[in-house]
């Protein structure tokens, strides 16, 4: 971690996980700069100063003209950015474009896509669980103990999901299309199907983890739910035939970035865990092809 000392670190802020960020990096003893929204204490970016070893961009990314989603709106990430940043420095956002990717290496500079890390993933998880699970306790009435419900994928998020949800005491059922994850989840306890509404029974709600059609209205109308949350990346699960139905629309959450909004603390804590696995596990450096000024 000798690399990290004194580091000079600027982030672009999407939204409360990155204001606890900067927090969190000052707190460890970095030099920390804001860009594109205010945080008490924190000075905000401004190119053409020292040299920067570490760009953090937002969750949502920085697009392939270097722009970003920030609180205070749109920011760019220019060429003189790419000048002021250390060879060897680090360019990092939630996804970041091929093209500014490429622009970065030019320079010399690494770029990491902390959304696609599965150490990210898996520890996003849980907020993410923990965060579905409050929005669900209470909407048909009850609480999940002793109380059906079903859980439609068993990828990381489904896993960590289901697991919280028998430590409640609900009565969960498992979908997943894969022979592994459904042999998984048996081996953990929980009844499993495939992925088809003719194997579940009616239900308090459905979660669902799988970014693809799949609840459709023959879903809807063999289980029965008062509430669906929904945790699958854009596109979701709706089925387009049933996203106008209004009494659909009443049940049904597209409930994303739920970390940032439940437990933005430990969600910056999370990217910033996930950086510094990448960068303990991967220290080399890129070679520049761009002659710095």
């Amino acid at each position: 971690m000798e690399w990290f000392m004194a580091t000079k670190v600027v982030v672009a802020g999407g939204d409360a996980r990155d204001a606890w960020l900067c927090r969190f990096l000052e707190d460890q003893g970095y030099e920390v700069q804001s860009f594109g929204f205010h945080v008490e204490g924190v000075p905000p970016f401004r190119p053409g100063q020292e040299p920067l070893n570490i760009f953090i961009g937002p969750m949502t990314g920085i697009d392939a003209n270097g722009r970003m989603d920030t609180m205070d709106g749109e920011v760019v990430l220019t060429p003189d950015i790419f000048h002021d940043m250390r060879e060897g420095a680090v360019v990092a956002a939630g996804l970041i474009a091929p093209s500014i990717k490429e622009r970065a290496h030019t320079f010399g500079l690494r770029t990491i896509e902390y959304r696609n890390q599965t150490t990210f993933m898996w520890l996003n998880a849980v907020p993410t669980a923990e965060g579905a699970i409050k929005s669900a306790i209470g909407r048909s009435g009850f609480t999940l103990y002793h109380r059906p419900v079903a859980v439609l994928g068993f990828g990381r998020v489904g896993s960590v999901l289901a697991l919280r949800l028998q430590a409640y005491g609900a009565l969960s059922e498992v979908f997943d299309r894969g022979f592994e994850k459904r042999a998984m989840a048996s081996a953990m306890g929980f009844p499993v199907h495939p992925l088809d509404s003719k194997w579940c029974p009616p239900v308090d709600g459905v979660f669902n983890t799988i970014p693809a059609p799949i609840l459709t209205r023959e879903w809807m109308e063999s289980t029965d739910p008062a509430w669906i949350i929904d945790l699958a990346s854009k596109p979701g699960g709706l089925s387009a035939s049933i996203a106008s139905d209004p009494a659909i629309g009443l049940r049904y959450e597209s409930y994303l970035g739920v970390p940032g909004h439940i437990a933005p603390r430990r969600a910056a804590e999370i990217i910033w865990e996930t950086l510094a696995s990448v960068l303990q596990d991967q220290p080399g450096r890129v070679t520049p092809t761009h002659t710095r000024r």
